[in-house]
């Protein structure tokens, strides 16, 4: 990854670039349309390390939503990281937030089981190789499985406060993801009743 993020930082120099790495191999690429300035460069991470050297290295960082204390430690790495090579300013910080919205908190938490298993399992899931092993596993997620880990709740308010945390630890976009299929529906109270009580 960082041996690809080196070349294209080098490619939207608008001149011709050769690499040879343990990686890539390049001979004489050029991009000819170049915009007026490079587009930004972010990196998802929930590791320590990787945000220390996206601090370092890019425009941005994208840390899933976590417990408060974990993004503001991936948040302090990444300025760690910034304050040693990178400039520190025009630096993005942004994370993802999963939350279970509905108009009752029963179908708030059923829309989670169902639809978003993934955010009760209290496992690594990168080694599921098979799909039929991953629905099988997703059977096994319960409501209580989400404690901790993702807001579900038919309250606005509740939710308002959770994103209002990441604020407050130094996010600057918040990117959120209603796990159920009311989509519309919570766009439109999110939109009335939660958007415009954040602060920044």
């Amino acid at each position: 990854m960082w041996e690809a993020i080196e070349i294209i930082q080098k490619l939207f120099t608008g001149k011709d670039v050769k690499h040879k790495g343990e990686f890539f191999q390049m001979e004489t690429c050029r991009l000819w349309t170049m915009p007026a300035t490079p587009p930004p460069i972010y990196i998802a991470t929930s590791g320590p390390i990787t945000a220390k050297r996206a601090g370092r290295q890019i425009d941005g960082i994208i840390t899933p939503g976590a417990p408060i204390e974990k993004v503001a430690g991936l948040l302090s790495r990444f300025d760690a990281g910034a304050g040693r090579g990178g400039s520190g300013a025009g630096v993005e910080r942004s994370c993802s937030c999963n939350l279970s919205w509905a108009p009752t908190d029963e179908e708030a938490r059923a829309n989670a089981v169902t639809e978003w298993p993934t955010g009760g399992m209290k496992f690594p899931k990168q080694d599921i190789r098979s799909p039929h092993d991953f629905e099988q596993m997703a059977k096994l997620v319960r409501p209580e499985d989400f404690d901790g880990r993702m807001v579900i709740s038919s309250d606005p308010d509740v939710h308002r406060a959770e994103i209002q945390t990441f604020f407050d630890a130094g996010i600057d976009r918040v990117y959120l993801h209603n796990v159920g299929r009311n989509q519309t529906e919570w766009i439109d109270v999110f939109a009335r009743d939660v958007l415009p009580k954040l602060t920044r």
